[in-house]
């Protein structure tokens, strides 16, 4: 007897539609489903928290680019359009991300294509695991742990790149180098980046005077905040309340 393509055999029973839940059970793992257009097509209940929304349907059927503003969104659709593309997986890819509370969390990052029954890619399916403890870390990740700590409860006040590297057991030059080799950008910029999400957040999760926002996320004037973040985010901080504030109150 020939033997069969693989590609071509049907399933034995349909995917039940409540398949995602079994994730549920693995603690700090969030996993989706996304279709070719990168629009969610299901996922656990730690992803729909990670959104801080209610219901499935708050999220189901739509994109990044309509869920987060477009500096976060982008490399995440970038990185979906690489494994479409390509068939490629992207992973365990380690990455130092903002939670829905504002606080810096470790994770690590698999997506894999999806395919049907003739082969042909129809979307992604992925989980990010929040990696909460420091042994969970890959090693060469965990002599930053204290810097990443240090910036997350210091991000509102001049830091000194030497005492990040002090941290770390490391020169100031071995520091600099080997921070940007692991996280692909300068610890200036990544601080930087740090309190731009603390700043976005606020600016859309209150109604705080823009100035008073601007010195809690560690800017020594207004002025100099918005310039920062007109360049970080292409929209001054009053247009970007105005706009996320605005879609908030459209969903509510």
């Amino acid at each position: 007897m020939a033997a069969s393509n693989p590609k071509t055999i049907e399933p034995l029973f349909p995917i039940p539609e409540n398949f995602s839940e079994i994730f549920d059970f693995i603690p700090d793992v969030n996993f989706y489903l996304k279709d070719r257009d990168s629009r969610w097509r299901a996922c656990n209940s730690a992803a729909l928290a990670s959104f801080n929304a209610r219901t499935t349907e708050d999220i189901l059927g739509r994109s990044e680019l309509e869920l987060f503003p477009l500096h976060i969104a982008e490399p995440i659709l970038k990185d979906d359009r690489h494994v479409m593309d390509t068939g490629q997986p992207i992973v365990n890819k380690m990455e130092v991300v903002v939670d829905e509370h504002g606080h810096l969390v470790w994770v690590t990052t698999t997506k894999l294509p999806t395919r049907s029954t003739d082969g042909s890619i129809t979307g992604i399916m992925g989980i990010t695991r929040i990696l909460r403890r420091t042994e969970m870390l890959p090693e060469g990740y965990r002599q930053f742990s204290k810097a990443v700590c240090f910036i997350q409860e210091n991000y509102s006040r001049v830091i000194d790149i030497k005492e990040l590297a002090r941290l770390c057991c490391l020169s100031d030059s071995q520091f600099r180098k080997k921070f940007r080799k692991l996280f692909r950008t300068s610890p200036q910029d990544f601080i930087l980046g740090v309190r731009m999400q603390a700043a976005a957040r606020l600016l859309v999760s209150t109604d705080q005077p823009i100035v008073e926002i601007a010195l809690k996320s560690g800017f020594c004037d207004q002025s100099y905040f918005t310039r920062k973040f007109s360049m970080f985010l292409g929209d001054s901080p009053k247009k970007y309340r105005d706009r996320w504030q605005g879609q908030r109150r459209g969903k509510e």
